[in-house]
């Protein structure tokens, strides 16, 4: 019964879900001495602070999933800007990441719930938001990485909010030096 309730949980979580391919873009790289895990996703190398598991990977949204001990849940995902109708090359990669935040914010929007900005970083090319699905707040930070948007996301009530934005930014700052 857990696991199901887990599957829909993870069903559910971000904005162009689908349902959870069976299918993994992801491998294990290593449990770092740093006390950080290594993942391949995509075909970049990806690092999270801790010990994390790698879940299911949501093909149409090109999210990853994991899970710690903890059980708090995080996604990671990182797509070409220029498969996102939105996408302006003329414009700033700033501009282009808050482009992506209200295409999100209003999708979820339209879709009745609640969504709060919670900061932007100009000069890192960020921005932090989230919304409520009744359950618990999605924390994402949506950024920029060269020719593609950042998407992370955090799914817990374990961690209060500003636990889990100090937490997405250093992941961000840790895979975009």
């Amino acid at each position: 019964m857990k696991k199901i309730l887990l599957f829909l949980l993870l069903a559910s979580v971000g904005c162009t879900s689908t349902k959870p391919s069976a299918q993994s873009n992801t491998s294990v790289a290593s449990n770092g001495q740093d006390g950080n895990t290594n993942f391949v996703v995509n075909g970049s190398n990806i690092q999270i602070p801790g010990k994390w598991q790698a879940l299911n990977f949501e093909k149409s949204s090109g999210q990853q999933y994991f899970i710690n001990e903890d059980r708090v849940i995080l996604a990671i995902a990182k797509n070409p800007k220029v498969g996102y109708e939105f996408f302006d090359p003329k414009k700033s990669d700033f501009e282009n990441v808050y482009a992506f935040y209200k295409w999100d914010s209003d999708y979820m929007i339209q879709k009745g719930l609640a969504t709060n900005f919670i900061l932007e970083d100009k000069e890192s090319k960020f921005v932090i938001w989230k919304y409520n699905d009744k359950k618990s707040d999605n924390v994402f930070l949506f950024g920029n990485s060269k020719n593609h948007f950042v998407n992370l996301l955090i799914y817990t009530n374990l961690w209060d909010e500003n636990q889990k934005v100090e937490f997405l930014k250093n992941l961000y700052f840790l895979n975009n030096k």
